[in-house]
């Protein structure tokens, strides 16, 4: 009588993603029915074991790198690891079996990423036109690759954006009447994230002068002479 022993092989790795300082737990993917008996997370290619579990004797001591920082659910299989460092960022192999002899291995590649910093409105000047202010909000970054945005109250405020993605700044420009008060929110975002600045609400001093202000692809200059109002726009 021939017995044939079909070994468990591991699919693609299942990606998983981590921020720095926080912990991640990586799944094990057992069936909840399973009874595990042994329980085996390693790393590189030669299976270096991390955290291990054979007949409920565990051992999450293994290696430097993760001293203090790991813990096994000897129910589950799933690891969950501390105080994420960036050299965790690599590829776990983890071996399972269970009491009817059934073998399972998984793979999970963990990415660990620097959380979004939020963003900062540096400066807000404002020129003073009849019946409003024409301001300007500048808006920047410490990340990199991050998209910024706007958030103005009352919708009523003109605005427009002009972003600066090379240097993880953007600026806005907006006319906000003397009739009501503007705020400018700043949001930086990259794939699923999101995080906002604190709300920047400037006041608007409606005050007699001539002063010049930059837009995008145009120069406006602005004059006032007490109640007339004139506007001349040159193209750059």
């Amino acid at each position: 009588r021939l017995c044939v022993q079909t070994a468990a092989v591991a699919e693609s790795p299942q990606e998983v993603f981590g921020y720095f300082g926080e912990n991640i737990t990586l799944p094990s993917g057992a069936n909840p029915s399973w009874s595990l008996i042994k329980i085996e997370w390693s790393i590189f290619t030669n299976n270096t074991w991390i955290a291990t579990s054979l007949n409920g004797k565990i051992n999450t001591e293994r290696f430097p790198q993760y001293t203090g920082r790991l813990t096994l659910n000897t129910t589950s299989g799933d690891l969950t690891i501390h105080n994420l460092k960036e050299s965790d960022a690599i590829e776990y192999t983890l071996d399972l079996l269970n009491s009817e002899g059934e073998d399972k291995v998984n793979k999970i590649k963990l990415t660990v990423k620097q959380k979004l910093q939020q963003p900062s409105i540096q400066t807000v000047t404002s020129t003073s036109v009849e019946s409003g202010c024409l301001m300007v909000v500048t808006c920047s970054s410490l990340d990199e690759g991050v998209n910024l945005s706007w958030s103005v109250e009352p919708v009523s405020v003109l605005t427009i954006n002009k972003s600066n993605p090379s240097d993880s700044s953007a600026q806005l420009f907006a006319f906000v009447s003397t009739k009501e008060n503007g705020s400018f929110t700043c949001i930086s975002s990259r794939d699923t994230e999101s995080v906002s600045s604190k709300p920047v609400t400037p006041k608007c001093d409606n005050v007699s002068g001539s002063s010049r202000l930059f837009f995008p692809n145009s120069l406006c200059k602005i004059k006032k002479n007490g109640r007339n109002q004139q506007s001349e726009q040159f193209e750059k």
